[in-house]
C-alpha cells in the first residue's frame, strides 16, 4: 500500500528523522524519471544529477544539461513551477533510459513507451504504476554554471512511496527492490545485478511526424 507525506507533515517530522530522510531521497545517484508540464503537455526525461540541498526547508537540486531546442523539461519546469521525480525498479531500466528520447513537445514519453501510469489525488503529474517512490518539487531558483549547465533548486512539496520502499524509524530509506542507479552516461546498474550500457535513444526508432 502506498504511503505519503505532504510538505506540512515533512516539516513536522522530528529534525533528525527529517534530515536523514531528505538526505537519502536522492539515492545512490539514482536515475530518476522527471515529469514536468501541465495536463496534455506533460513530458518525461531521464535525470541523474539530483542532490540534497537542505532538510529544513526540504530541498533538492536538479542539474540540467545546456538547453537545446529539443529539450522541453527545463522549459516546462520553469513555466509550470512543478516537477515530479520518480525512482523506478531496475527491471524498468529501459523505460528510465528511453524517456530521454528527443520526442516532439506534444508527446508524453511514458505513453509513447506504453508504460502504465496512475493518477493520485493532489498530484500534478501521473506516476508509473511500477514506481518505488516519487518526489514532487516546486521550482525556487536556478543558476547557469560556467559550462552552461543549469543548476536548479526546488522545494519538496510531497512524497509518495510504494511497498518497494521501507522507511525505518531513523528516517533512512531501505529498498525492497533495487532502483535504477546511474554510472555515468547511458550506463546503469542495480544493487543486486550487473549493469547495463544502453545505446543513445534514437528518434528514428519511433514514428514521429
Amino acid at each position: 500500500m502506498d504511503t505519503s507525506l505532504n510538505r506540512e507533515q515533512i516539516i513536522d517530522l522530528d529534525k533528525r528523522y527529517r534530515t536523514a530522510l531528505i538526505n537519502s531521497l536522492s539515492g545512490v545517484r539514482t536515475a530518476f524519471i522527471g515529469i514536468t508540464g501541465g495536463h496534455g503537455q506533460w513530458n518525461a526525461t531521464t535525470l541523474s544529477n539530483i542532490t540534497h540541498v537542505g532538510a529544513h526547508p526540504p530541498q533538492l537540486s536538479v542539474l540540467f544539461r545546456p538547453p537545446s531546442a529539443y529539450s522541453h523539461t527545463l522549459e516546462n519546469y520553469r513555466n509550470s513551477g512543478i516537477m515530479t521525480l520518480i525512482c523506478m525498479p531496475f527491471h524498468k531500466c529501459d523505460t528510465v533510459h528511453e524517456v530521454s528520447v528527443n520526442a516532439p513537445k506534444d508527446i508524453f514519453e511514458l505513453e509513447l513507451l506504453d508504460e502504465p501510469i496512475q493518477n493520485f489525488e493532489g498530484w500534478d503529474h501521473p506516476i508509473p504504476k511500477d514506481f518505488i517512490y516519487a518526489i514532487e518539487i516546486e521550482y525556487i531558483e536556478e543558476f547557469t554554471l560556467n559550462n552552461q549547465c543549469i543548476y536548479t533548486v526546488g522545494s519538496i512539496k510531497q512524497l509518495r512511496w510504494s511497498e518497494k520502499l521501507h522507511i525505518n524509524d531513523k528516517g533512512q530509506i531501505l529498498f525492497q527492490e533495487s532502483p535504477v542507479l546511474a554510472i555515468g552516461l547511458q550506463h546503469y546498474t542495480s544493487l543486486h545485478t550487473k549493469g547495463k550500457h544502453q545505446p543513445y535513444p534514437k528518434t528514428e526508432n519511433y514514428n514521429f511526424e
